[in-house]
């Protein structure tokens, strides 16, 4: 991922917006986290580009992260939230809901897009 002068970074269709923060062993994992989802959902639909956005919410000694996910796909924009004290959770949650309402909308479309009679 190669950064930007703006806060973001990217790979190839991929935006992190506030991931700049991460040390650099910490945005190896998110690469390879995403990276890996982003194949899933290529695989699933027209994939076009994604880009998510962190907040760190400090409490304590610790820090809540929230990551906020919008995917662009040929069938549509898929949204995705999650949170979680754990940066991988919160990152695998939102990773999943995104898969998720991708598979949804593709069984969808299989069950609309029957011959008359199958549906019977």
């Amino acid at each position: 991922m190669a950064e930007e002068g703006n806060g973001k970074v990217m790979k190839g269709n991929i935006a992190l917006v506030g991931f700049e923060i991460l040390e650099p062993s910490e945005m190896e994992v998110v690469k390879k986290i995403v990276g890996n989802y982003i194949i899933k959902l290529g695989s699933l639909a027209g994939y076009k580009e994604m880009k998510m956005s962190l907040q760190q919410h400090k409490h304590g000694k610790t820090f809540k992260h929230e990551i906020s996910a919008m995917a662009i796909f040929d069938e549509g924009k898929f949204n995705a939230e999650a949170t979680d004290w754990n940066l991988y959770t919160a990152l695998s949650n939102v990773c999943e809901k995104m898969l998720a309402e991708v598979e949804h909308m593709k069984k969808n479309e299989q069950r609309h897009n029957k011959p008359q009679k199958e549906r019977q």
